[in-house]
């Protein structure tokens, strides 16, 4: 009788449709080479397949071994390492030379993956992950006082009040806004830009409605992105709500 397999759930004797991630082979079934078959079965799946094949693995070891998940990934890790070293000890010489590396590429992109998951610090040091850590703080200041920066220096174009557009009267100032669009100076316009955003925005952040400030999205429904295509939410204004008319001086 073989033993029990220890780590590694096999496929049933004489199974020819096992669970994919089941081990050994059907007419060979020597459970003490179990670390050879799970080996085997790394090398014949791709790396998409490492974390369902690892937690089919982990969950038939868990049944019997409840608080055994750091066990079970040391050991994993131990048989994955060992054989990598195996391969690259072989005599380059070797006929096996070139099929051994192949197989530790396979490995080590295995290893990759256990490294994603290893929260018991045992592929890298403890000291290793605190420095990398600490590096990865640095970083970070590095970056939080850039981004103080940035923002004390938006902050000085900030005001301390907001424009008020008498209550009732939004309509009639919008379309002062979209009159200075279209002013010419020269045959050139007066003011340009290559959208509609700095318009709505600049009206969202600096102009009030009354007492209630207005959302960048009803400001932006005054102004399409393509005037010829409006949008459905597009706020048409009315004619008896154009009450100014901007004209050149010369025209008066």
């Amino acid at each position: 009788m073989p033993s029990q397999s220890l780590y590694f759930r096999f496929r049933n004797r004489f199974n020819f449709s096992p669970h994919r991630y089941d081990i050994g082979r059907a007419l060979f079934y020597n459970r003490n080479l179990e670390d050879n078959f799970f080996l085997l079965k790394i090398y014949k799946i791709g790396g998409s397949e490492y974390k369902p094949f690892y937690d089919y693995q982990l969950s038939f070891y868990l049944k019997r071994n409840p608080n055994g998940e750091e066990t079970f990934f040391n050991h994993v890790y131990d048989v994955v390492i060992s054989r990598i070293r195996h391969f690259k000890r072989q005599d380059p010489f070797s006929s096996k030379y070139a099929s051994g590396l192949e197989y530790a590429r396979k490995l080590e992109a295995f290893l990759a993956f256990l490294k994603t998951i290893d929260r018991w610090h045992k592929v890298e040091p403890l000291e290793s992950v605190i420095g990398e850590k600490d590096q990865l703080i640095d970083q970070l200041k590095e970056r939080v006082a850039e981004l103080e920066t940035q923002l004390k220096l938006a902050k000085e174009f900030d005001a301390n009040e907001k424009i008020v557009v008498t209550n009732g009267q939004i309509a009639a100032f919008m379309d002062l806004i979209g009159q200075l669009q279209n002013l010419t100076y020269n045959n050139t316009k007066l003011v340009s830009s290559q959208g509609q955003s700095p318009w709505y925005k600049m009206i969202a952040k600096y102009f009030m409605h009354g007492d209630k400030p207005i959302s960048i999205d009803t400001a932006k429904n005054y102004f399409p992105a393509n005037k010829s295509d409006k949008p459905s939410k597009y706020i048409n204004i009315a004619e008896e709500d154009k009450l100014f008319r901007i004209v050149p001086k010369e025209s008066k």
